[in-house]
């Protein structure tokens, strides 16, 4: 199955090729503001370079959410309309199950996330057993006390070796992650960025959906949404009239 892969979700446009589990290629770039003009550039450049067309593809995947709402419309967007014209599969990952992806250790408790700034994360938390890959900590906004304080409960509950810390953010949190005491260590470069290529390994087995259902995961509302919210009193939810009242 040939997966066609990308992440908007933060500054590294990541685009990637699979051949089932296999990575045939994968480009990155750092582009802070203009993953609409260069995100389909890349995919055109892949497409070429293997000698295939949209149509070849089977699959598309994408970096679902959290990350930065802008990216992930953009991202989302992009694949949905792919998939629709193309009647062709489509999946949506967890931007934070993609970043655990980069990790391999077993016996470990892989914390990923994104800073939200103001001691807020996105996160959640993951382990390696029988060669898949869990979420034992539900992807969230976290502050960071609260964040670490379910950190510390898991890894003494289930006996892991190891905590390791991989995404953004978590090193300005140094002294507050020291003060858990538990054997933790920071993610590279390489892991704490999202690539595309682990989003087309995850999405061979995560389920498909209908191109119109595929929706951002921001796991924070918005403000124009919270303010929607205090204006009319009605709850968010994805049936809600929202963008048409807006």
């Amino acid at each position: 199955m040939k997966i066609l892969s990308v992440s908007t979700a933060t500054n590294n446009l990541s685009v990637a090729l699979n051949q089932d589990d296999t990575i045939v290629v994968e480009k990155n770039e750092i582009d802070e503001r203009n993953h609409s003009e260069h995100l389909d550039p890349l995919i055109k450049d892949i497409l070429e370079s293997n000698h295939l067309e949209l149509k070849d593809i089977d699959r598309f995947a994408v970096a679902l959410g959290p990350g930065s709402y802008t990216g992930l419309r953009i991202g989302v967007t992009t694949v949905k309309m792919f998939a629709s014209i193309l009647q062709k599969e489509v999946v949506g990952v967890s931007t934070l199950k993609a970043l655990a992806a980069s990790c391999n250790a077993t016996q470990t408790l892989i914390v990923a996330g994104l800073d939200a700034r103001n001691d807020n994360f996105f996160a959640g938390a993951y382990v390696n057993a029988n060669k898949q890959l869990t979420n034992v900590i539900a992807d969230g906004h976290y502050h960071i006390d609260i964040l670490l304080t379910k950190i510390k409960n898991y890894f003494i509950n289930h006996k892991l070796k190891q905590v390791i810390f991989v995404g953004t953010g978590f090193e300005k949190q140094a002294e507050l992650i020291k003060n858990i005491d538990v054997p933790y260590s920071y993610g590279s470069m390489q892991q704490n960025q999202i690539h595309a290529g682990l989003i087309g390994r995850l999405a061979n087995s995560e389920k498909t959906v209908e191109p119109d259902k595929l929706l951002p995961n921001y796991l924070r509302r918005t403000q124009a949404e919270v303010d929607w919210h205090k204006k009319t009193g009605q709850d968010f939810g994805p049936d809600s009239k929202y963008v048409e009242e807006v």
